[in-house]
C-alpha cells in the first residue's frame, strides 16, 4: 500500500531534484510506469508482453528470443566515493539456464574499462560475473519469493555484493567505478523457456551517511527519504525484513539513528525530530 500511495511523490521528488542540483544523488526506478517514461533509454526489445501489478513492473515472454533491455547512463556519477545499485526481482525462469550461459533476468553495471558488474538471476540461482579471468559466482536463493539485491562500490578499494542484506561476495574492484563510460542496464530476455520477471524497483546513486536520515544525500530530512526510512521499518512486504530487532542491512544504515542495527520506532521518533531541518 505505502508504494502505491506514495509512488508518484518519489518520482517528482526525484525528476525535482535532479533538476534543482548538478545532478541526482538518487535514481530510482519503482515499477509504476514504463521505464522510458522515467527516464530510462530502450536500446533493445521485441513487443514483448509488459504490464504492472500492484507497483511491480512485469515481463512475460514466450516466444523465441523475446528481449527488452533497458539502460541509463551514470557520467554524472563518476568519481564517486560510495556508490550503490539496488533492485528488487522475482523469476521463474528454471536455474538450468544456467547450465547454457543464458541470461533471461539481468542487471548489468559496466562500463569501457576493465569493471565489470553482471548478475543473471533465475528462479532459484543467482550467477555474479565479473571478469572472464574471474570464476563465475554462483548462488541459491529461496523459489517464488522476491530478493533484494545491492552492490556496493567504494572506488577502486572494494565492492561488496548483498542478496536479502546478506553478504555473499566481497573484494577488490578490477578498476575504479563509476567512470564516465559506465552504465547501469537491466533486462529480460527468453531463452529457452517461457518466463514472467516481475521487476519491484531499480535503485542507484550515491551512498547515504550512516544515521543520517537523508536518503538521497541533499542535506536535508524530507518526505522523500520518509518513503525509504519506512521501507526499512516495515516487514509486511515480500522479501522484506525490516523493523525492530532485525538487521538493518546496508541499504538502512541511514535510518539507524541509535546505532543499535535494527529501525524502529526510537529511531522514527528521531527521524520526525529531524524531519524539515538541514542535517
Amino acid at each position: 500500500m505505502i508504494k502505491r500511495n506514495f509512488a508518484i511523490m518519489v518520482y517528482l521528488c526525484a525528476t525535482f531534484f535532479a533538476l534543482g542540483s548538478t545532478f541526482a544523488q538518487i535514481v530510482n526506478y519503482e515499477g509504476d510506469v514504463f521505464p522510458e517514461n522515467a527516464g530510462w533509454e530502450r536500446i533493445v526489445f521485441t513487443e514483448i508482453d509488459r504490464s504492472f501489478d500492484a507497483g511491480w513492473f512485469v515481463h512475460f515472454v514466450d516466444f523465441a528470443n523475446e528481449t527488452d533491455h533497458y539502460q541509463r547512463r551514470i557520467a554524472d556519477f563518476a568519481g564517486v566515493p560510495r556508490f550503490f545499485v539496488e533492485w528488487r526481482v522475482e523469476s521463474d525462469a528454471p536455474k538450468s539456464i544456467l547450465d547454457f550461459s543464458g541470461t533471461p533476468c539481468v542487471v548489468s553495471v559496466w562500463g569501457m574499462t576493465s569493471a565489470i558488474y553482471h548478475t543473471t538471476i533465475t528462479d532459484s540461482r543467482v550467477q555474479f560475473f565479473r571478469d572472464t579471468s574471474i570464476p563465475l559466482v554462483f548462488v541459491d536463493i529461496e523459489h517464488d519469493v522476491a530478493h533484494t539485491y545491492r552492490l556496493e562500490l567504494i572506488g577502486d578499494e572494494s565492492f561488496t555484493w548483498y542478496i536479502d542484506r546478506t553478504v555473499v561476495y566481497a573484494g577488490i574492484p578490477l578498476g575504479p567505478f563509476p567512470t564516465e563510460s559506465s552504465v547501469v542496464l537491466f533486462a529480460t530476455r527468453r531463452q529457452m523457456f517461457d518466463s514472467t520477471t516481475r521487476w519491484d524497483y531499480v535503485r542507484y546513486g550515491v551512498i547515504p551517511q550512516d544515521a543520517s536520515g537523508d536518503f538521497d544525500t541533499n542535506e536535508a530530512v524530507e518526505l522523500f527519504d520518509f518513503y525509504y526510512f519506512h521501507e526499512c521499518l516495515t516487514n509486511d512486504r515480500i522479501g522484506i525484513h525490516g523493523g525492530p530487532d532485525q538487521t538493518s542491512g546496508p541499504g538502512c544504515q541511514f535510518t539507524d539513528f541509535d546505532g543499535d542495527s535494527d529501525v524502529d520506532l526510537c529511531d522514527f521518533a528521531e527521524f520526525q525530530n529531524r524531519f524539515g531541518d538541514p542535517n
